[in-house]
């Protein structure tokens, strides 16, 4: 359908659609927000208990450091009892954390004397823990200048392996006669401490992993994680003693349910194209509304508009202006030259012939889907209304009508021949275009014609 109102409202179908779609999208996107803000929460929730049954794992094993150095300071250095405590400490710390300690050694002014089980340590005596050269010294040096436990990151072992350890210096005596005595260290077995963390559970709880921290220099050391590589993961660090770990967590399907969200997008998308398609459909019903109630203003012989249709829906009959402000109707009023002539020479029934062939060329003259209308406003005179048309065309339309007119034949009357006088207003302005001053202008005009010998326009 050619419906020149979409021409004229084409915006409302789209208003209409964006009215739908931006506010309901709005609100999905805020809601998934609030959805994601919440996911990650949880996934906080879940490594912040995660770090803190690693801290506090990591706290009861070298606690066990102290037990060995208050062991130490009361019997004033001697080691005749170290080696059944420490026994009992492997036993509980295996017992209840399934953690395996590699070693206890006890190092008087730093060098160990003592290690305990010796069996697979015997490399370990006489290592020299202030030795700056050697792998996870530094803690222990670091703790015999600070005077307090610090905990070591992953190193690798003398005996092999990697171990985790606890270096705590030892001091007899007290007040200005406390003298650095050595130090107590326990040394952990770092993969079965991996092993016994459970790490992988998180990923049956829906979670993939990453626990790592930054060396001195910065950068990233990863301890354990998942398959998966994470790519905006929540972030929970804590500390171990002196240490500083992070756990990383992210969802496995990731934090979004991209199927969902299509899926949503999707509905309100169709659900916009509904309203729009709604609007559409209004100015369909609108224009066909018009077409309709347009037809009920035809006249019934040629066609075309009644002076009616005219009086009801283009012209305010109070003010003499085009309802439709955007009409710029130039005009030309038609009449048929000696019309009488024809009705009493041969009837009434050519003279009917007669009247609809030349509305015929008029319509013919007319491009209707640009708001142009042909009135029939008497017996053998019509209105024709061009909108918004130049004056060039205006002129070479009252011209092409005469021709068109005169080539109207009929074989059965073949000594008919048809004329039209014309007279025509150009249009102004709003202000100087009102129809009753239009149709006074074009009618002398037409008279001028007529006057001039018809057959002619004049405008």
């Amino acid at each position: 359908m050619n419906n020149p109102l979409l021409k004229k409202y084409w915006f409302r179908p789209m208003i209409a659609f964006l009215i739908v779609f931006i506010p309901l999208s709005g609100f999905y996107c805020l809601f998934e927000q609030r959805a994601l803000r919440q996911s990650k929460e949880r996934a906080l929730a879940v490594a912040e208990s995660e770090t803190s049954t690693i801290r506090d794992r990591f706290d009861v094993i070298f606690a066990r450091d102290y037990a060995m150095s208050n062991l130490i300071v009361a019997d004033q250095g001697n080691l005749d009892g170290i080696d059944a405590v420490a026994e009992n400490i492997i036993s509980e710390v295996s017992q209840y954390s399934g953690i395996s300690i590699k070693n206890i050694a006890v190092a008087p002014n730093g060098i160990v004397e003592k290690v305990y089980p010796l069996e697979g340590n015997e490399g370990l005596i006489g290592f020299d823990f202030m030795d700056e050269t050697q792998a996870g010294n530094k803690e222990a040096i670091e703790a015999y200048k600070k005077g307090q436990l610090v905990v070591t990151n992953p190193f690798t072992l003398v005996q092999g392996g990697k171990g985790m350890g606890g270096r705590l210096p030892v001091y007899l005596g007290s007040g200005n006669e406390k003298k650095f005595w050595g130090l107590v260290t326990i040394t952990l077995d770092y993969d079965i401490l991996l092993q016994s963390l459970n790490l992988d559970s998180l990923v049956h709880s829906g979670y993939n992993y990453k626990l790592w921290y930054n060396d001195e220099n910065e950068q990233p050391v990863i301890l354990k994680s998942s398959k998966q590589e994470l790519s905006d993961a929540v972030t929970e660090e804590f500390a171990i003693n002196n240490l500083r770990w992070k756990l990383d967590l992210e969802p496995v399907n990731g934090w979004y349910n991209y199927v969902e969200v299509i899926v949503v997008f999707v509905a309100i998308i169709c659900f916009a194209i509904l309203m729009a398609a709604i609007q559409l459909d209004k100015i369909n019903i609108q224009y066909t509304n018009m077409q309709l109630e347009r037809l009920a203003h035809r006249d019934a012989l040629t066609s075309c508009y009644s002076r009616q249709y005219v009086n009801t829906m283009l012209v305010n009959q109070r003010t003499g202006r085009w309802i439709d402000p955007e009409l710029k109707y130039s005009m030309l009023m038609v009449d048929i030259d000696n019309f009488k002539h024809f009705n009493d020479t041969f009837g009434h029934e050519i003279g009917d012939r007669v009247i609809t062939a030349v509305a015929q060329v008029l319509i013919d003259n007319c491009k209707l889907e640009s708001g142009d209308c042909v009135i029939r406003h008497g017996g053998d005179e019509y209105v024709v209304l061009y909108n918004d048309v130049t004056y060039e065309r205006f002129e070479r339309k009252a011209e092409q009508i005469l021709q068109d007119v005169q080539a109207i034949h009929f074989e059965d009357v073949s000594e008919l021949h048809v004329t039209v006088s014309i007279g025509g207003d150009y249009y102004r302005s709003p202000e100087q275009s009102l129809y009753y001053e239009q149709i006074h202008r074009a009618d002398e005009k037409l008279y001028q014609a007529k006057e001039q010998g018809r057959n002619q326009w004049c405008l």
